[in-house]
């Protein structure tokens, strides 16, 4: 069985490798530390099966999935997302995955998976996983914000959430940053945070929610203080409230 190991992370992999070796399994492991490097490689051998993290720098997890949702589906592999945020990962995916693995992830657990993983190579039944990956991205798109509106004078525009850097609020509004611009809008940092992807955006301090995959940096300033330094061109810091601290160390 052919599997793909994609995450950012090369200790992650290497333990993800060390725990397929010892599995018992007949496999050929292959890794991936990023979406664009995954998907050439899924297109190019066609793995049966590949670990998928969430959070990657780039193209996050749920990204390579719409991809994969572009591709011939005989091309598509089995998804089982490896991830350590189980309150946004496992409901939003338990229907959809061929199954999830919570960080740290066991060995008996990972078994598991691979049983699964083999009923479906023995039977060549992949359960409408082409349709089902369709499915995920438009409930993800349908579920979360897509595109802001930002009102000015009498134009609206429309800005992609993809684009966005971060959100700062003030007593009176939020300012939105965007491609080197700054934005204002009158809604709550609190309401968008409610209707943001939380894979995509982190809330690090009570003024101040992010996009994950603009965060370069996370520095330890006095015992317990954090800051985060983004990866935009005013190389922005941002200290880390106390109540969001094991959030951020969990990135």
């Amino acid at each position: 069985m052919k599997v793909l190991i994609i995450d950012d992370e090369p200790l992650a992999r290497i333990r993800m490798r060390k725990l397929l070796l010892e599995s018992g399994k007949e496999l050929e492991i292959d890794e991936a530390d990023g979406a664009d490097k995954a998907l050439g490689k899924i297109i190019e051998n066609k793995p049966f099966a590949v670990f998928l993290d969430i959070q990657m720098p780039g193209k996050t997890g749920f990204e390579l999935i719409e991809d994969l949702a572009k591709i011939p589906k005989e091309d598509v592999p089995h998804i089982t997302f490896t991830t350590a945020f189980d309150k946004y990962a496992i409901k939003a995916f338990e229907k959809n995955a061929i199954d999830y693995l919570l960080k740290p992830i066991e060995q008996e657990r990972l078994l598991q998976t691979l049983e699964k993983l083999a009923v479906l190579e023995k039977s060549g039944s992949s359960e409408n996983l082409y349709e089902k990956l369709r499915s995920l991205v438009k409930t993800k798109n349908d579920k979360y914000l897509q595109r802001l509106q930002v009102k000015i004078g009498d134009r609206t525009l429309l800005i992609n959430t993809a684009d966005i850097v971060r959100f700062e609020s003030d007593e009176k509004y939020t300012a939105v940053y965007a491609n080197d611009n700054r934005y204002i809008i009158d809604t709550p940092i609190v309401d968008l945070e409610s209707k943001l992807d939380p894979e995509t955006f982190i809330r690090v301090h009570r003024a101040n929610l992010v996009a994950v995959n603009r965060i370069a940096e996370i520095r330890r300033q006095f015992p317990g203080k954090l800051t985060v330094v983004l990866n935009d061109s005013a190389k922005t810091v941002i200290p880390v409230g106390r109540n969001y601290v094991d959030k951020v160390r969990d990135l």
